[in-house]
């Protein structure tokens, strides 16, 4: 029994093997296309017209399988081939389109060689557009660190310095490439930039260091057949001897150059090198070879540059510029669009967030205020009712004191008064002991009412206070013939107010200082200072009586009082003696 296989199987099979066979052939041209693509610069130029022709087969068998890489090495083969044919507008026309297209791939090495390239063709044309190319190629071949690149790019980004005549830089870029191309052994680079430094020395007149640049550069070339490259180094030997004067070697070696450019179809080389044969022949006065020189100087180079091929390059530029320019505004708007678009979320969140903060802020802040005046309020409240009920116990006692017990005490010493006129005959005895008790009964007196003025006041001004001891110690001066007192206070205390006990605490110090002073000690001169430093009140008494022995003296109850009230006020009391020198009595305390 035979099985029939089926036609969507067959169709299927079919379909895969012809798919094979195109993946196959396919694979194959891409290796051929790119195998001609990456021939050596030297073989392209050797011979632009051949390899014209292969170049523009290369790019259509490209384009046949849309094989972008391919089209896009084609395009910059051609326009290099062009730029050697002296073609600037077919030039200008394929670098753009290689540019446009690597770009496009992303392929930023190729990108930054041919900006740099382009830059360097438009060297004799545009200085402007030449630096500026060159510089694009440059900066995205440092971003990439593409070493390789950088090499060629930093030679010629020399010749730009060198045609401004900025030679230390020309001379910096040169040293830069050639450095890189011997790090990577690149044969065919490393005698570019030896020429290019040989010049250079030619121009600062060193010529020693310029001839072996220049011989290294020729062997290298020879080594490899670059043929373009001999041809240049031709002219630079020409160059070299018209320089040095040695005008039969630069003839020669311009002769050779110009029919070495002239078989490979190099126009450039041939117009420069006609140029400067021209002038050796000028400056030996062979006029008609000068002349004839020149003329085929013009021919050549009015091929190259004719007003049509200029302006169709001038369109091509600005027809890329503008293209770019676009692209570059279209992307950076949508960057910037994108950029706001964020900025504009971010920032509203922001506002979102500042606002519901500030907003649970306030009602907070609001809320502790509220609470916080509420409680201040309660505290002066109870405060006030305590100041209150203190001042009114106050004014009761000191009423109390006024009423009662000072007048129990002025009819003690009216009766006193009345039993000494009664007796004014009598005991002696007994009219002193009553004459005592009087005074000592109108010292109570003077303490009470001292007591009542301190128990009517919340706080005591220090001037209140200052006044209270002058009244004492003039007092104590009447009282005390030939006794000489002194009394300092500084200014600083104006603006000081003491609490009740502070102020009747200090007085009584003092007052009882000056009392012991002047029952004890026999003084001739008693003196009060009182010192303001740093938040404490300091009361200094002295006198100079007859002092006492620290070691053995009791102490009685005058210094322990003194003790208790300095205790009362928080602070320390010093007393220091010396027999027959007086004794002093150092008061200090903290200011509440």
């Amino acid at each position: 029994m035979s099985i029939k296989p089926s036609p969507i199987l067959l169709l299927l099979f079919l379909l895969i093997f012809k798919s094979n066979i195109i993946l196959a052939h396919n694979d194959g041209l891409i290796k051929q296309i790119d195998s001609i693509n990456n021939l050596s610069y030297q073989n392209k130029i050797a011979n632009t017209s051949n390899y014209l022709k292969i170049y523009q087969d290369n790019l259509s068998k490209a384009q046949k399988i849309n094989y972008k890489i391919g089209i896009a090495d084609s395009y910059y083969n051609l326009s290099l081939i062009y730029y050697f044919q002296g073609k600037y507008d077919l030039n200008t026309k394929y670098m753009l389109k290689a540019t446009r297209l690597y770009q496009q791939l992303k392929l930023k090495n190729k990108q930054a060689n041919s900006y740099a390239e382009y830059g360097y063709q438009l060297k004799r044309r545009d200085m402007n557009s030449a630096v500026k190319y060159m510089n694009k190629g440059m900066r995205l071949a440092e971003s990439i660190k593409d070493e390789f690149s950088l090499s060629g790019i930093y030679d010629n980004y020399g010749v730009l310095k060198e045609m401004q005549n900025q030679l230390d830089s020309a001379l910096f870029f040169y040293n830069k490439s050639l450095k890189l191309k011997e790090k990577l052994k690149d044969n065919h680079g490393i005698p570019y930039s030896a020429n290019k430094i040989a010049l250079v020395k030619l121009i600062q007149n060193k010529p020693l260091e310029a001839k072996t640049l220049l011989d290294y550069a020729y062997k290298v070339r020879k080594e490899i057949q670059d043929v373009y490259g001999i041809a240049e180094n031709l002219n630079y030997y020409g160059f070299y001897f018209k320089q040095i004067n040695d005008d039969e070697k630069s003839i020669s070696y311009f002769n050779q150059a110009i029919e070495w450019s002239k078989k490979h179809n190099f126009l450039y080389l041939t117009q420069d090198n006609y140029k400067e044969l021209s002038g050796v022949y000028e400056r030996n006065e062979d006029f008609r070879k000068a002349l004839e020189t020149f003329k085929s100087h013009v021919e050549v180079k009015d091929s190259i540059f004719n007003s049509e091929v200029r302006n169709k390059q001038s369109e091509l530029d600005i027809e890329y510029e503008t293209e770019q320019k676009e692209r570059e505004i279209l992307i950076q708007k949508a960057k910037l669009a994108e950029k706001n678009l964020w900025i504009l979320g971010g920032f509203s969140l922001a506002i979102i967030a500042i606002l519901l903060g500030f907003l649970f802020y306030s009602k907070q802040k609001q809320k502790t205020v509220q609470l916080q005046k509420e409680n201040e309020l309660k505290d002066a409240l109870l405060k006030i009712e305590t100041q209150n009920k203190l001042q009114e116990q106050r004014l009761r006692i000191s009423r109390d004191l006024h009423d009662n017990i000072g007048s129990q005490l002025t009819f003690i010493i009216s009766t006193i008064d009345n039993l000494k006129y009664g007796l004014k005959d009598q005991d002696e005895k007994i009219i002193n002991k009553l004459t005592s008790l009087s005074g000592f009964t109108k010292e109570t007196i003077a303490e009470l009412r001292d007591t009542i003025w301190a128990m009517n006041k919340d706080e005591i001004s220090f001037e209140d206070l200052k006044v209270r001891i002058s009244n004492f110690i003039e007092n104590a001066q009447i009282a005390s013939n030939g006794i000489d007192f002194e009394f300092n206070c500084q200014e600083e205390f104006a603006p000081i107010s003491l609490s009740s006990l502070e102020g009747i605490n200090s007085y009584r110090i003092i007052q009882e200082s000056i009392n012991n002073a002047l029952k004890h000690a026999k003084p001739t001169k008693v003196s009060v200072e009182v010192l303001f430093q740093n938040q404490f009140i300091e009361i200094i008494i002295k006198d100079n009586g007859i002092g006492f022995d620290e070691a053995t003296t009791n102490f009685g109850n005058g210094i322990n009082n003194l003790k208790k009230r300095t205790k009362e006020l928080n602070g320390e009391i010093v007393v220091t003696s010396q027999l027959e020198k007086g004794t002093t009595i150092v008061l200090k305390f903290k200011k509440k």
